[in-house]
């Protein structure tokens, strides 16, 4: 079985660390998109880090306590909210990113792994990939 809690307490103790540089920071008057930067720098890839591997894993109060974090770094007004809880709306755009760089270039070490690509002969929709999906078979018991 999985557990997860000691890697988000750890990365949430290091983003506390980040959190009180950053503090540091405004407080010697650095501000704007200077300030944004480094908090994408440090802060907001420390909490992201691998969190494609690891995000489906986490139970939902740890993904809570990661988003908390984020929500006092925009108390503190060094973080800008987005609509989206940022761990899921990040997550949906690297992994989105990486789906579309995959399949635009033939020359990716990962575009041999996908399915063939699918010709129905119909005048459908554009899905977003065009790829033939496998079928699974169950075994019912």
């Amino acid at each position: 079985m999985l557990f997860f809690a000691p890697h988000v307490q750890k990365v949430a103790s290091k983003a506390a660390a980040s959190l009180y540089a950053l503090r540091i920071l405004t407080a010697h008057s650095l501000d704007g998109q200077a300030l944004w930067e480094v908090t994408q720098a440090t802060l907001v890839a420390q909490l992201l880090y691998a969190s494609s591997a690891w995000s489906g894993f986490v139970k939902s109060e740890e993904r809570t306590k990661l988003q908390l974090i984020l929500d006092k770094a925009s108390r503190y007004g060094i973080y800008q909210r987005i609509s989206e809880p940022l761990p899921s709306y990040l997550n949906h755009q690297m992994t989105s990113y990486l789906i579309h760089s995959v399949i635009n270039n033939p020359d990716h070490v990962l575009c041999s792994l996908l399915p063939p690509s699918r010709n129905t002969g119909y005048n459908l929709r554009k899905l977003n990939h065009g790829l033939s999906l496998p079928t699974v078979h169950s075994i019912t018991a």
